[in-house]
C-alpha cells in the first residue's frame, strides 16, 4: 500500500525517549529535553504520514485542497488521542518495575477508552469525508488511516515490555 521507506521508525524513537529506562521517571532536567524530542518526532512523523496519505489517496489536484482541509481537522483531533497514548506509555514506563493493580487498571482503562475515542473519531470523519467527497474516497481514507495507525501502534508496542 505504501512505498515510503521509513514507516514510523520515528515513533519508536519517541517511545524510547519517553521511556528512557523502564521503571525510572525522567529527571526534571530531562523533562524539557524529552518534550522537545517528542515534539520534533511528531513533526517528522506527521510530515511522513502526510506524504503516505497523499500517495494512498491519489487525488486529482482539484480534490486535494478539499481533502486536506478536512484532514487538518481530523489530524488536530487525532493529536489529542495520541497525547493520551503517549502519556499512558510514559506512566507505564515510570511505574513498570513497581506496578500495582490500581495503576495497571488505570492505564488499561485509559487505553481502552482511548481506542473507543479513536474509533469514534474515525466514524465521525468517515462521515465528513463521505459527505464531501463520496463513499469511495472516504473508504480509501479510512483504509489508509487504519493501516498507518496500526503500523504506528505496532511500532509503539514493540518498544513496550510486557507487564510482569
Amino acid at each position: 500500500m505504501f512505498k515510503t521507506k521509513s514507516t514510523f521508525r520515528i515513533l519508536g524513537l519517541a517511545c524510547l525517549a519517553i521511556t528512557g529506562v523502564w521503571g525510572q521517571a525522567p529527571s526534571a532536567a530531562n523533562e524539557k529535553n524529552l518534550q522537545a524530542m517528542i515534539d520534533a518526532a511528531r513533526k517528522d512523523l506527521r510530515t511522513e504520514k502526510q506524504a503516505m496519505v497523499d500517495q494512498a489517496m491519489g487525488l486529482e489536484a482539484a480534490d486535494k485542497s478539499k481533502f486536506w482541509g478536512l484532514y487538518q481537522g481530523f489530524q488536530k483531533e487525532l493529536d489529542g488521542i495520541w497525547d493520551v497514548r503517549l502519556a499512558n506509555v510514559k506512566k507505564y514506563a515510570e511505574t513498570y518495575q513497581s506496578m500495582t493493580d490500581p495503576v495497571a487498571d488505570q492505564i488499561a482503562v485509559s487505553a481502552l477508552s482511548n481506542e473507543s475515542q479513536l474509533t469514534a473519531l474515525k466514524k465521525k470523519y468517515y462521515g465528513v469525508f463521505k459527505a464531501a467527497m463520496g463513499a469511495k474516497v472516504a473508504a480509501r481514507w479510512l483504509q489508509a488511516e487504519t493501516a498507518m495507525n496500526n503500523l504506528a501502534m505496532l511500532q509503539l508496542l514493540s518498544q513496550v515490555p510486557l507487564l510482569q
